[in-house]
């Protein structure tokens, strides 16, 4: 029931996230469809962790991790204005306590290698970076790396 907002969150955050690394016409022109488009077709099963943090406000940002069949921390999205105000190590720390209780003890993500911001947030949760490529994404190359936690219950004991 919440995909339209999850994608809606997505979307705002790319445009404010990505600004400079992704294409600004592709930013202000096609994300919100392609982000759209691709919740539409999300198929979400059940050893999958998708959560939504909420304030009576509405939806403020959500964590999606496919276990297929590692986990693979695919979207942490958090609506702008909400940053930096523990939505997203709150989302983070759910997601690794589900993860443990689903029988995982590692998982990983792909970050844009200019999003330092966020690599720097990950890092403080105990992700290492492990491995540097180029991916495509909606038509568009862009450094990555790979972060990788070994241990998901060290996210829990971040401050």
């Amino acid at each position: 029931d919440d995909l339209a907002a999850i994608a809606s969150i997505h979307s705002d955050s790319w445009r404010d996230a990505y600004a400079g690394i992704l294409p600004d016409h592709y930013l202000a022109d096609q994300v919100q469809q392609d982000l759209q488009s691709h919740w539409n077709q999300q198929e979400i099963l059940p050893r999958d962790v998708v959560l939504v943090a909420e304030t009576n406000d509405g939806l403020a940002g959500f964590i999606a991790v496919w276990c297929r069949p590692s986990p693979f921390l695919d979207n942490l999205h958090i609506s702008p204005p909400r940053r930096s105000t523990g939505i997203g190590a709150t989302l983070m720390r759910a997601a690794a306590c589900q993860l443990i209780e689903l029988g995982h003890v590692s998982a990983y993500l792909w970050v844009f290698e200019n999003n330092t911001g966020a690599i720097r947030f990950y890092k403080r949760l105990g992700a290492a970076i492990v491995n540097r490529k180029t991916k495509t994404f909606f038509g568009h190359d862009v450094p990555n790396v790979r972060m990788e936690w070994n241990d998901l219950s060290a996210i829990g004991e971040r401050p």
